[in-house]
């Protein structure tokens, strides 16, 4: 009874049904397209065994050369769960799986932190692990996912320490937990920058505070930055040339129609993205507005600029503007959470939810990716 008791345990009933559910009724994820075989051509070659060149155009050595770089522990992870699961492949599904249930146990801590409600953490939780997206291209042959849960565990950490400065565990935890995830996807040293905004945020003299932020961007680097001259050393390649590339093949470049920059995209996906949840999202923000905490306004307003980040990148994808999606999940979840009906929350999260699985047979032909 203890467990059924439990504030998590509907919540992780809901999480496994809904893994169920999109892997019988949504098959896109399990699809080998995409970036997938570049992952695997990656892993081959850090096994120092052949791919088959012929399945890849001319950009592939790129492409190859990127995810070394950029991936580089999804990769190793996948490759050593691969050798228990029959290949690099399902080693690299088995690693998403474990990152989607740690994912969604680290959001629903965060959005708990923040707001000290249950109520609220399970609202913008449904709301985070339902997004299409998240199945779409988390839980699939792709390295996303990886970088999404060390972005949200660095900012946990960050929360934390605001809350708490004297904790400095928090302050190296968050920074060690950046310099780990930037080496599963990008998006996992983004949670530095909450770190910095928050630190700004301390009742503390200025210069104390520009100390705290410069140890940190120094401590950040050691990892991340010594495997990057490593690999600039072994391969001439950096960052810069990845970056380059794409600003290149995207930008004003006939042969990439669809995720070129511009304004009108940039709605159309942030529409899509959130699709049924930004009515909720909108009455969130109402809420907020009356019920004003200014230490929550600071903590929100530290984590929305690495939320829009995804501006920065040359081209506008769903999958890259995902990362917005946390911090509109629990802004959304709070104004669901001060609905004083519970069967309204619910009716609410189930029409959600069920245009979130409705809707994907044609949405993706629709969108890009």
């Amino acid at each position: 009874m203890k467990i059924i008791e439990s504030p998590y345990f509907f919540i992780s009933v809901l999480v496994i049904l809904n893994l169920v559910i999109a892997f019988s009724l949504l098959p896109y994820p399990l699809k080998l397209n995409g970036d997938a075989p570049t992952y695997l051509a990656a892993m081959k070659f850090l096994q120092g065994r052949e791919y088959d060149k012929a399945d890849y155009d001319e950009n592939m050595e790129v492409f190859l050369k990127t995810r070394i770089l950029t991936t580089p522990l999804m990769l190793y992870s996948s490759i050593a769960l691969g050798k228990l699961a029959g290949g690099e492949y399902n080693g690299m599904l088995l690693v998403n799986i474990v990152f989607y249930f740690l994912i969604i146990f680290i959001f629903y801590k965060l959005v708990y932190l923040i707001y000290q409600s249950h109520r609220t953490a399970f609202c913008g939780a449904v709301l985070f692990f339902t997004n299409y997206a998240m199945i779409n291209y988390g839980v699939t042959y792709r390295t996303d996912i990886g970088g999404w849960f060390f972005f949200l565990l660095t900012t946990l950490l960050a929360v934390k320490f605001f809350n708490n400065p004297n904790n400095k565990k928090n302050y190296y935890l968050a920074i060690l937990s950046a310099s780990i995830g930037v080496l599963f996807k990008e998006y996992g040293a983004l949670g530095m920058i909450p770190l910095g905004i928050l630190i700004l945020f301390l009742p503390e003299n200025f210069l104390n505070r520009m100390k705290k932020i410069l140890k940190a961007a120094v401590l950040f680097l050691i990892i991340p930055g010594f495997y990057h001259l490593f690999i600039y050393w072994r391969l001439g390649f950096s960052y810069l040339n990845w970056y380059g590339f794409s600003f290149k093949e995207v930008i004003n470049n006939p042969a990439a129609p669809g995720i070129d920059w511009s304004f009108l995209l940039l709605i159309k996906i942030l529409g899509w993205l959130f699709l049924a949840g930004w009515p909720i999202f909108i009455f969130g923000l109402y809420q907020e507005y009356r019920n004003f905490n200014k230490e929550r306004a600071k903590i929100l307003l530290a984590i929305l600029p690495a939320s829009v980040s995804f501006l920065a990148w040359p081209g506008l994808t769903q999958r890259i503007a995902f990362i917005l999606v946390p911090w509109l999940a629990m802004i959304s979840g709070y104004g669901l959470s001060r609905l004083k009906k519970k069967y309204l929350i619910a009716i609410i999260l189930i029409i959600y939810v069920l245009i979130n699985y409705l809707t994907r047979p044609w949405l993706m032909e629709i969108i890009n990716i």
